[in-house]
């Protein structure tokens, strides 16, 4: 019998992979060997309720950690975030992310991406071909993650449906290991599928720029 998607999206114990806390020092677990997914589990933010998501367009550039506030401004304020309360907040928390994940991965240079997501962008559980990718999701429901077990029943042949889907919480930063840094058991992860439901995202993804491979 099929099983609802739906159901199985709920939490329970962490996989010994995953490490999770309330403090921000987590994310350096992500450098453990043992460690594919670093969570920092925090609250949304509330000055970005006032966001109309249908306005704003979606914003991907590379920047220096040091000319990112300037870039970040510009591109925001093309993109149609005017509000200055949002924008004000939504910025300090990028350019927070940004400096928690350069701290992290030992980098000077970053690409920036915020998107509103409407469809099933990525919905295909996948590892990413970085060394590792910060994701926060803003607005909706956030990225969906399998254990490595999982993971390992589902390259065997194991359907969709039969795996254990975790969400990162609305508002809580995920640091996924990918296939530079780890193309043994990288993070396995995807967006949830919203497509037809009205549901609209808005997530941050934080990429290192240019890297070489880990070694």
């Amino acid at each position: 019998m099929s099983v609802d998607i739906a159901e199985r999206v709920t939490t329970k114990a962490f996989p010994s992979h995953v490490a999770a806390s309330a403090s921000s020092k987590i994310l350096s677990a992500i450098c453990d060997p043992d460690i594919n997914i670093a969570i920092w589990q925090r609250s949304s933010i509330a000055a970005l309720e006032s966001l109309d998501l249908a306005m704003l367009s979606d914003i991907r550039f590379t920047s220096s950690i040091g000319m990112l506030p300037d870039m970040l401004q510009r591109e925001m304020a093309a993109a149609g975030y005017r509000l200055r309360i949002a924008r004000h907040s939504l910025a300090s928390d990028i350019l927070s992310l940004a400096n928690h994940f350069s701290t992290a991965m030992n980098l000077s240079k970053v690409e920036v991406r915020l998107e509103v997501i409407t469809t099933d962008a990525c919905y295909k559980y996948h590892a990413d071909w970085v060394s590792a990718r910060l994701i926060t999701t803003y607005f909706g429901q956030g990225t969906q993650w399998i254990s490595n077990e999982d993971a390992a029943r589902h390259r065997e042949g194991a359907s969709v449906e039969t795996l254990f889907h975790n969400n990162i919480g609305t508002g809580d930063v995920a640091l996924f290991k990918g296939r530079v840094w780890s193309d043994n058991a990288p993070a396995i992860h995807r967006s949830p599928p919203i497509e037809g439901s009205g549901e609209m995202r808005l997530i941050l993804v934080i990429n290192p720029s240019r890297e070489p491979p880990k070694s």
